[in-house]
C-alpha cells in the first residue's frame, strides 16, 4: 500500500506531469497572443477603411447640390445688363455650388427708379418679376437713396463693379470752340441767356440747348446735376444735403431742367442719335451721357462722326455701377453668398477684360483704343461721392 501510495505522489509531482498539465489545459500561449494581435489589427484596418469611405462620401457630397438648385436673380442697369449676362453665362458654366446648392445667376435689366420704389415699398412680382438678390444701378445715387430710406434692406457696403465718366455729347464744331471755356458751373446760366452760344463763336445758335433726359438709363443727367449743384454751392468736398438745398444750387439745377429741350424717348442714347441725325443742329446742342454709352453708339455706326465726347472743367462725375446685396431678411443665405461669389468671379481679369471691351473702365483691364468720338482720356479730377443725404435731396429736387 505504501508503495502504491508513494507511486501516486511521484506521478503528480514530476516535471513531466506539470508539462502535460500546462500543454493540455492551457494550449499554446504564443499562438493565442498572435491571434489576438491579428484580430486587433484587422479591426483597425476595417475601421480606417470605413472612416475613409465616409470621408470620401462627404467630400463628394460637398461638391454636389445636395440641397437642390437655386436661382440668383440680379437686376442691373440696362446699359450693363447685357455684358453682365455674358459674364453670368460664363460663371454658370463653371457649375458653381454655394452652401450645397447648385446656383444659377440670372441678370435682367431694370429701370432704377422703378426698382428703387419697389425695394423701398412693396415688391410686385407680377409686374416686376422675381425679387432680386442684388441690384446694380448705373450710379451710387440710387444706392444712397435706398440706404437712406431703408438701411436694413442692404447687406454691407456696395462694391463698385465698373466705372464710366459722364461726358457731354456735342457737335464737333461746338466741342472745338468750347475747349478751356466751359465748365459744369456755367451750364445753368448758358441755358438761360438768349445769345449764350455767341461766346463760343456760334452767334446764330441762341442759348445753350442742353437736353436733360430722365428716362431709363439716364443717370448721366442726375450725375450732371450733382456737378452743377456742387459748382453752384462752391462745395469744397463731398456734396452735402445742405449744399444741395441751398438757394444757389437749387436755382442752378432747376434752370437746366426747366430750360432743357424735350429729350426723345427720355433717354440719353435716343437723344444722342437724334442730335447726330439733325441737319439744322439747332434743336439740341448737347446732352449728358456716360462715356461707355457714347462709345457703343459710335462703334455701332449709329451716330456717324459728327459728335464728340466733351468733358467740362471741374470735378468729373462718374457712373460707378455699385453692387447692392439685399439683406438676408429678403433673400436666402445661398442667394446672398451666390451674389458674393459671382462678384468675385466678375472681377477676375478675363471678365474685366470683357467689360473693358464694352467701353467700361474695370479693374486693370485696358479700355478699347477709342474712336473719333470717344478717346478714353484720363480722368484727372474725379468728383467725390456726395453724402447719401445729398443724393436723396438731389433726387427729390430733380423728380419733384
Amino acid at each position: 500500500m505504501a508503495h502504491s501510495s508513494g507511486g501516486g505522489r511521484h506521478g503528480l509531482d514530476s516535471p513531466t506531469a506539470n508539462r502535460h498539465e500546462l500543454d493540455g489545459g492551457g494550449g499554446h500561449p504564443l499562438l493565442a497572443v498572435a491571434l489576438v494581435v491579428l484580430l486587433l489589427a484587422g479591426g483597425a484596418v476595417a475601421w480606417f477603411q470605413a472612416r475613409d469611405k465616409v470621408g470620401d462620401q462627404a467630400d463628394s457630397a460637398a461638391g454636389k447640390c445636395v440641397e437642390g438648385p437655386t436661382t440668383v436673380p440680379i437686376i442691373a442697369s440696362a446699359d450693363i445688363a447685357e455684358v453682365l449676362g455674358d459674364i453670368a453665362k460664363r460663371y454658370n458654366e463653371t457649375k458653381p455650388v454655394v452652401r450645397d446648392h447648385c446656383v444659377t445667376v440670372q441678370v435682367r435689366p431694370g429701370d432704377s427708379k422703378v426698382t428703387l420704389d419697389g425695394l423701398r415699398g412693396q415688391w410686385d412680382i407680377a409686374s416686376m418679376g422675381e425679387r432680386p438678390a442684388a441690384w446694380i444701378p448705373q450710379s451710387s445715387i440710387w444706392a444712397a437713396a435706398l440706404t437712406s430710406a431703408k438701411p436694413e434692406a442692404v447687406e454691407g457696403s456696395p462694391d463698385s463693379l465698373a466705372t464710366s465718366p459722364v461726358v457731354l455729347a456735342m457737335y464737333s464744331e461746338f466741342a472745338q470752340k468750347a475747349v478751356g471755356k466751359l465748365d459744369w458751373g456755367q451750364l445753368a446760366s448758358l441755358s438761360k441767356r438768349p445769345d449764350a452760344m455767341a461766346q463760343f463763336g456760334l452767334p446764330t445758335w441762341g442759348p445753350l440747348r442742353l437736353a436733360m433726359p430722365l428716362g431709363a438709363g439716364s443717370d448721366a443727367t442726375l450725375l450732371a446735376t450733382q456737378a452743377i449743384a456742387s459748382q453752384a454751392a462752391q462745395s469744397p468736398g463731398a456734396l452735402t444735403a445742405t449744399e444741395v438745398e441751398s438757394p444757389a444750387a437749387t436755382a442752378a439745377v432747376r434752370a437746366v431742367l426747366d430750360n432743357a429741350p424735350p429729350a426723345p424717348d427720355g433717354s440719353a442714347t435716343a437723344t444722342v442719335t437724334a442730335i447726330a441725325k439733325s441737319e439744322a443742329r439747332r434743336g439740341i446742342h448737347t446732352v449728358p451721357i456716360t462715356e461707355q454709352q457714347l462709345y457703343v453708339l459710335a462703334r455701332s455706326g449709329a451716330i456717324g462722326d459728327s459728335l464728340r465726347a466733351f468733358s467740362p472743367s471741374g470735378p468729373t462725375p462718374v457712373a460707378d455701377y455699385p453692387v447692392l446685396r439685399l439683406s438676408s431678411s429678403q433673400v436666402t443665405a445661398e442667394q446672398s453668398d451666390g451674389v458674393a461669389a459671382f462678384l468675385e468671379f466678375a472681377k477676375q481679369p478675363d471678365q474685366t477684360a470683357l467689360l473693358a471691351r464694352s467701353g467700361y473702365r474695370a479693374g486693370d483691364a485696358q479700355t478699347p483704343p477709342g474712336n473719333a468720338t470717344v478717346g478714353f482720356g484720363a480722368v484727372g479730377n474725379e468728383m467725390r461721392d456726395p453724402e447719401p443725404a445729398a443724393s436723396a435731396a438731389l433726387l427729390r429736387l430733380v423728380y419733384r
